[in-house]
């Protein structure tokens, strides 16, 4: 008889110590976790190791593989492969702590190297680069093989880091066709849920939810 059970995947770039990954990764049966840090990733090692199902791999994904710059930052959570652009300086943006180079991956050849076919969801948190690493994706997109995505996304004509393209249009640009823009998750406001419509003009940064069409 055919086996009917589906293997489900979640692929996480951009995870830090993994606070929010510990709420998800019972819910699959393989987890793929990056993170580019090389101290935030023994943080998440030694949280997640034991866990057979979950990979952890210290790398940035970006567009191709060698070795690239990662701009760490005093609260590590903005620590990006960009510094902070010029506008954010302008208005108060502390310092980078550090410039390092750290292995770089192309994700989509990653995964099709590990034999993942199918992602039931994509969660991307890494600070001005999501749009860069979701066009290396374009064939994970364009063929329905993602269910779900969750991205950091930035507004339109906003350029936190210094070259980096983060912006909602160019989201809308790639998805629109095969996926629907659910909601903005606006952490300027503690979470809240808006549509499209309810995203507040100059809003510069929020997280988007999409969802394959049938």
């Amino acid at each position: 008889m055919e086996n009917l059970l589906k293997m489900t995947t979640l692929v996480y770039v951009g995870t830090n110590v993994g606070n929010s990954l510990w709420n998800m990764i019972q819910d699959y049966d393989k987890v793929y976790a990056f993170e580019a840090d090389p101290e935030m990733f023994n943080e998440l090692r030694r949280k997640f190791q034991q866990f057979e199902w979950v990979t952890l791999v210290n790398a940035a994904c970006s567009t191709t593989n060698g070795e690239v710059d990662l701009y760490v930052t005093p609260n590590r959570v903005s620590t990006s492969l960009s510094d902070a652009s010029k506008a954010e300086k302008d208005g108060g943006c502390p310092s980078i702590l550090k410039k390092i180079k750290v292995e770089a991956i192309n994700l989509a050849h990653y995964l099709k190297q590990e034999g993942v076919d199918e992602i039931e969801r994509y969660q991307s948190d890494i600070q001005g680069s999501d749009l860069t690493v979701l066009k290396t994706m374009k064939e994970y997109v364009d063929d329905k093989k993602i269910e779900s995505l969750f991205i950091e996304t930035h507004g339109n004509g906003v350029e936190i880091y210094d070259g980096l393209d983060n912006q909602f249009d160019g989201f809308k640009e790639i998805l629109s066709e095969n996926y629907n823009f659910i909601h903005a998750s606006l952490g300027s406001q503690g979470g809240k849920i808006v549509k499209e419509d309810g995203i507040p003009e100059g809003e510069k940064e929020w997280d988007s939810y999409w969802e394959v069409k049938s």
